[in-house]
């Protein structure tokens, strides 16, 4: 009744606890083409729909009716090369050829009147990363995608003839999707899926102190949803055989336990020395099970049923404050701070329906954003160029693959023209990640670039 270790790692998928490592997402601070080709200096300027977004209070600005639709469409490569030295790891690139991000905005500022209303839909967090499933790091991270829909009314006053301000709240919609690899072999998978609803408020104020000049400040809240779905572990082939040949030798011992425990039932002893017997041979076939690393349900997994999951999502508070200063009036430069709480994202809490819980820390570090922008205005068309420092938020200690963060260089044109009461605005912009190393003694170890391209374009119309 003796068993062989079999292979090494069906041992350890007894002991095994899937942990689940991604970022929360990416922040979508781009939502109106005028403001991305600026380098999204818009807090202080803040003169069209998209006000909803990036100032609510600049909504005074605007008369009338008004309605923009815009899509942000960005493409990203990622690559990693593994550590000189670094046994059994290789080159991988995350290619995304196309992640489109939709915006909506809808502002009515009643005639004479000191108030203005809008609404705004629209996706202030967005991410979607996959790995090829034979990356070195694969039980640290190889898929991960998050849509975040905010709904946004807001409210807008002038307070003075120089001062306004505005408020509103959102009803947002979040669906995440996330797996990462059960052991280094390709084929076996952790996987999350989930949905919620959730919570916040923006706010925003427009100071123009002088015809030329002007201050924004804009506030988004933090927001926690909780999502709603289930958990999945899949085995890859190797991993599913080795089991169920461990587990046939499971189930040959069990049989030469019983034909003992028959045998010693027929020798001519007394009963107290047969029951001795009997619970020696138990006790030395659970020593012989504890020692091949067998399950304490008797038996190696292979196959594993669907679990309900839930899950609490947090999404970090952010601040912008806005100068513009217009030397002429076909002049516009703007320089803002973006400064976002990255501080209050610590930990993810996934609890599954069979009460096992997984806790996953992050503690990410606040950063900012350096942002510069200047538009020239030449008849009815409009050329701006901006760009934007982007500070790194995750420290070397929590980095995961799907969310290779780094400090970027981000550069960005475009240009807009009026058609009478309707505008197009077109921009490009360009993300140079700084190629960052990680050498933690950990899965994810090796060096990580970044590369994105986008193109945004919107369209209005005012009534």
């Amino acid at each position: 009744m003796r068993f062989s270790r079999t292979l090494p790692f069906v041992a350890l998928l007894s002991i095994l606890i899937p942990t689940l490592a991604f970022g929360y997402g990416s922040r979508v601070a781009t939502q109106d083409a005028e403001a991305t080709a600026r380098g999204n200096a818009f807090a202080a300027t803040a003169d069209d729909p998209a006000a909803i977004y990036y100032n609510p209070a600049g909504l005074m600005q605007l008369d009338g009716f008004n309605i923009e639709g815009g899509l942000y469409g960005i493409s990203i490569d990622e690559g990693y090369k593994p550590l000189h030295g670094q046994d059994g790891a290789h080159d991988s690139t995350a290619h995304e050829p196309f992640q489109s991000v939709p915006q909506l905005f809808m502002s009515y500022h009643p005639k004479s009147e000191p108030y203005s209303f809008g609404f705004g839909i629209y996706s202030p967090f967005g991410l979607k990363t996959e790995w090829p499933d034979d990356a070195s790091f694969r039980q640290a991270g190889l898929y991960g995608s998050l849509e975040f829909i905010a709904f946004n009314p807001v409210f807008a006053l002038q307070i003075t003839r120089s001062l306004s301000v505005g408020v509103g709240f959102s009803v947002n919609y979040e669906n995440a999707q996330l797996r990462e690899g059960l052991s280094p072999e390709p084929g076996d998978s952790f996987s999350f899926k989930g949905d919620g609803i959730s919570m916040g408020a923006n706010a925003g104020i427009l100071w123009q102190p002088t015809e030329r000049q002007s201050i924004g400040i804009s506030y988004h809240s933090p927001v926690c949803g909780d999502l709603t779905g289930h958990t999945q572990e899949g085995l890859n082939g190797s991993e599913r055989g080795a089991s169920e040949a461990a587990n046939a030798k499971i189930a040959a011992g069990k049989q030469a336990l019983q034909a003992g425990i028959a045998e010693i039932n027929q020798l001519p002893y007394p009963q107290s020395i047969k029951s001795a017997l009997i619970a020696k041979a138990n006790a030395q076939y659970q020593a012989e099970l504890q020692a091949a690393g067998v399950p304490a349900s008797g038996a190696f997994p292979t196959d594993f049923p669907t679990l309900g999951a839930k899950g609490d999502l947090r999404f970090p508070q952010y601040l912008v404050l806005g100068y513009s200063f217009r030397p002429t009036p076909d002049w516009n430069i703007e320089t803002d701070i973006d400064w976002t709480d990255w501080d209050s994202v610590n930990t993810l809490s996934l609890h599954q329906s069979n009460g096992k819980s997984i806790q996953v820390p992050f503690d990410w570090t606040h950063s900012f954003l350096y942002e510069i922008g200047a538009t020239r205005k030449i008849g009815p068309w409009k050329i701006s160029a901006g760009y934007i420092y982007s500070e790194n938020s995750v420290p070397s200690a929590t980095f995961n693959p799907i969310i290779p963060d780094s400090a970027r260089n981000i550069f960005s044109v475009g240009v807009g023209r009026t058609f009478g009461a309707t505008s197009i605005d077109l921009a490009y912009e360009l993300s140079l990640g700084v190629d960052r190393t990680i050498s933690n003694d950990s899965v994810a170890d090796g060096r990580y670039s970044f590369l994105s391209n986008a193109v945004s374009i919107s369209i209005g119309y005012h009534y």
